[in-house]
């Protein structure tokens, strides 16, 4: 048990092994640890931004068919986020809104109000973020996101998760001084994605002053 917990918190570490042994049952396991990571608050644990990247690095080595994996985890992340979404719109507000009586009505309108107005540029950055990627699609799920919305949103949301993680392990993700620092390299990707994001903010706040 200890073994398989230990593979299962460092499935990165032995993804070259099982792409190796079992090349294309590797894409089911794949599909799966997306979509469990993403739509089901228990498994947040599971890999993330590196395991996209290691990915990407693993095909390129092993000359798999690199539009199959994008594809495969691409519907992986927006179907986990539908399921996130369905498990807050139905177990999210029958336990928590209405039995727990949690988030209070004033919390859960704030919430509302932010999906509201933020939610679609939140989703293309939520997936980069370990814990959040989980939290979010479920919250939307219980403050009623608008649907259509949602679905526009996770959908270019996980393509330009998947396309960044996972092409970038698939040219870089083998040059030696890359993969032995792969967690700053992951951290460094991922505070450019969050300065780009609050630039783009300070903008738009500064033009929005200037034509006052």
């Amino acid at each position: 048990m200890m073994q398989l917990w230990h593979m299962i918190l460092n499935f990165d570490a032995h993804l070259p092994q099982l792409v190796a042994m079992h090349a294309n049952f590797v894409y089911l396991i794949l599909f799966g640890v997306v979509f469990l990571q993403i739509g089901v608050l228990p498994f947040f644990f599971l890999p993330s931004n590196p395991f996209l990247f290691v990915c990407g690095a693993v095909w390129a080595a092993s000359q798999l068919n690199i539009l199959l994996l994008i594809a495969v985890l691409i519907v992986a992340a927006i179907l986990g986020n539908f399921c996130g979404y369905w498990l807050g719109n139905t177990v999210g507000q029958v336990f928590f809104v209405n039995y727990l009586k949690w988030p209070n009505q004033a919390a859960l309108d704030k919430t509302r109000e932010f999906y509201n107005k933020h939610g679609e540029k939140g989703f293309l950055f939520s997936l980069f973020l370990p814990v959040v990627r989980t939290l979010a699609p479920f919250l939307a799920g219980v403050t009623q996101m608008r649907f259509a919305a949602f679905v526009r949103a996770v959908s270019l949301g996980a393509v330009f998760w998947v396309l960044v993680c996972v092409l970038s392990g698939y040219f870089f993700g083998n040059i030696p001084i890359i993969k032995n620092h792969l967690g700053l390299v992951t951290l460094l990707g991922l505070g450019l994605v969050i300065v780009a994001f609050l630039l783009k903010k300070a903008w738009d706040m500064f033009a929005k002053s200037n034509q006052l």
